[in-house]
């Protein structure tokens, strides 16, 4: 066997009562007297009840574009802008949808946010 000398049994596979009376299979090493390699001394229980392998639940995704005038008029700003690079372009157009969902609408301080950044 290979590994380590199981750390509740001390290597003999079998611990006995704080009486003397009986002994028992180590349930640390299963009576092999060895510690598994593969456990680090604690296992993954999760997961273990047929109940907990449903499908993954589909992420309702949101809308594909802003939705307000102003987060549209924004977008086309954005989209249009020579200087920003298209990954630059994707994280505004992002950052806008979700000013949106979060607060309803563009406001001017965001507004004038963004058209500081596409004038770079």
């Amino acid at each position: 066997m290979h590994g380590e000398p199981c750390r509740v049994c001390g290597g003999d596979g079998r611990i006995g009562n704080a009486l003397g009376g009986s002994t028992a299979t180590c349930p640390g090493c299963h009576g092999s007297g060895r510690r598994a390699e593969t456990s680090p001394g604690f296992h993954d229980v999760t997961k273990t009840k047929p109940s907990h392998h449903r499908p993954a639940v589909a992420i309702a995704t949101g809308p594909k574009g802003p939705t307000t005038s102003e987060g549209v008029q924004l977008a086309r700003e954005v989209s249009a802008c020579v200087v920003l690079a298209e990954d630059a372009k994707t994280r505004l157009l992002s950052e806008i949808m979700n000013h949106e969902s979060t607060h309803g609408r563009c406001t001017k301080t965001f507004i004038k946010k963004v058209r500081k950044q596409t004038r770079r």
